[in-house]
Order: C-alpha cells, then structure tokens, then sequence
C-alpha cells in the first residue's frame, strides 16, 4: 500500500539501537510470508520485530486507505457467501461504502484526509462491484487462515507457516481460484507472475491447508491465482507449477534455518533503512540520523 500520512513519530527506540537478547528472547511460534521476507531482507529488523519486539517508528494512520477498501470488499464479499448458504437476499452495495467510512473514521487520519480516501474510494468500491459481478466462479471464504508444518534442513527442526488470504473462489469446474486485493501502484503481468506471496498461496493449497469454512471440506488446489488492484479495477491471473512450488518450500525451509540458527546480521542499504522503521534508530543503519534526535515522543 502506498499511502501517505503526517509523519509524527511515535515509540521510537533510542538512537544507536543494538540487539540485546537476540539468544535468548524465544523465537517465534509462527512464521508468515510477510515475517520470512523481513529476515530476507535484513536478519536484523526481523531480530527487533519479531524476537525482541522492539516498538519502531510509525506513521498514524498510514496504512489506513488499503485497510478501509479491504474490509470493505471482506465484508460484502463475506455478506454474498452468508446470502448463499442462508438463502437470503444479496448483500446491498451500499454496504461497501458503509463499511470504508467506518474504517476511515476510527483510522486516525485527519479529517481532510478521510475525506480525501472518500473521494479516492469512491470509483474503487465501483470498480469492484463491477468485477465481481462478472466473475463466474462463486466466492468460498474471505480471510482464511492456514497453516502447515515445514520441515527444516539437516535437522534443525520444523516451523509453522501461516498467512491469511484475503478471498478464495470455487470455479465452476469445482477447483480453487485466490484473489489477493491491492490498493496503490498497478503492478504489470511479469509482476504477477514473479509474486512470491501468491506462491505462498498455492503451496498451501497444495498442501491442503486451506478448508472450505462452511463445510469443513480441503479445499483443492488453486488452478488460479489473481492479484486485483483496486485503483484500476484490473484483475491479472497467473499459475503455479509443482516446481516453483518445490522452489518456495526450499526457501521457506532455508529462511527458517538462518531464524532457528539465530543468525541475524545487518544488511544496511540507504533503499532498506530509509523505509525500515528502525531506520533512524538501528546503529547498524545507513540511513542518515533524525535531525530532531530519535529519543522518543511525538515529532
């Protein structure tokens, strides 16, 4: 999500941040896409994150646009599939705006910026009543949680991989189609077809390790997986093959050795640190230091 928000710092950890219990503070139960792809990126701000729990730099209400659009496609997608199985009426489109301005108000964004989320929305909301009404595959669950074991190499254990995906469809041919909604910057087909997190998507519904929650029923694996970007109304599929599938559980498995060795280096780079929320605090950054100090308290 590409929002922009006031930058007021909150809970910011002394300048010159150094790990402290890096082999002793208890490593994760879980471990997510999102979580893996920060050790990738810098073992370090995994190590602050997610062993230490260290509070980091925010913006207030800086994800608040993407979160608002996609609560609301949750629950009006989450309101078809009530229709469905109760055999009700469909949910009223009005319900997707009801739902944004809920978001929007409890989201700490200033007025004029609630306002101006509305107005983007707007032809958002728009877009995807349009595409949903022209999808011919029926949606089975939102939001739905999985979770597989993954064994690690030589022996070093196992980690639990989890995630959440954000809708999941049956096809009239009865196989799986997962759409992962997007808010900010359209992303092309090479794009979609590189996603790693939509691999994380067909490898456990390969694994079988997502359930029809209606039924109880594994859901079969995805034929298809979809990335829909919300500010263009473009919804572009790709597939996954059983290689990149045995790609991505090599990495996941290798990921989690560096977490369960308790290897975390820094990886300093300005891209990196400038976005990192420890970037003005990490005695290891190369970002450049706060000029009002990072002691702490709001800006």
């Amino acid at each position: 999500m590409n929002e922009t928000a006031p930058t007021t710092t909150i809970s910011v950890p002394a300048l010159g941040l150094r790990p402290t219990r890096t082999d002793t503070a208890p490593l994760p139960a879980y471990e997510s896409h999102s979580s893996l792809s920060t050790y990738e990126g810098c073992p370090l701000r995994y190590a602050f994150r997610y062993v230490e729990r260290v509070p980091g730099e925010e913006r207030p209400g800086q994800y608040a646009f993407g979160s608002a659009v996609h609560r609301a496609f949750e629950v009006y997608v989450r309101e078809r599939i009530r229709a469905r199985v109760d055999g009700g009426p469909p949910p009223d489109p009005e319900l997707l705006r009801l739902v944004l301005d809920e978001e929007l108000t409890g989201s700490g964004l200033p007025p004029d910026a609630i306002e101006d989320a509305r107005r983007r929305a707007e032809p958002a909301l728009a877009r995807f009543l349009a595409m949903d009404a022209t999808r011919d595959a029926e949606p089975v669950a939102v939001e739905l949680g999985f979770g597989a074991d993954v064994v690690l190499p030589d022996g070093a254990g196992a980690i639990r991989f989890v995630g959440y995906l954000d809708r999941v469809d049956r096809a009239p041919d009865g196989s799986t189609e997962i759409v992962d909604y997007k808010t900010g910057r359209a992303r092309d087909q090479a794009d979609v077809h590189r996603d790693r997190q939509l691999t994380a998507y067909a490898y456990a519904a390969a694994r079988g390790a997502l359930r029809d929650p209606t039924t109880g029923a594994i859901l079969p694996p995805a034929s298809r997986l979809g990335l829909y970007f919300a500010d263009t109304g473009t919804l572009l599929w790709t597939t996954r093959d059983a290689d990149r599938l045995a790609a991505f559980e090599a990495w996941l498995g290798a990921t989690g050795a560096g977490i369960h060795g308790r290897d975390f280096p820094a990886r300093p780079e300005r891209w990196r640190c400038d976005w990192c929320e420890y970037g003005k605090s990490c005695a290891a950054s190369a970002a450049p230091p706060d000029p009002a100090g990072a002691s702490g308290g709001a800006a």
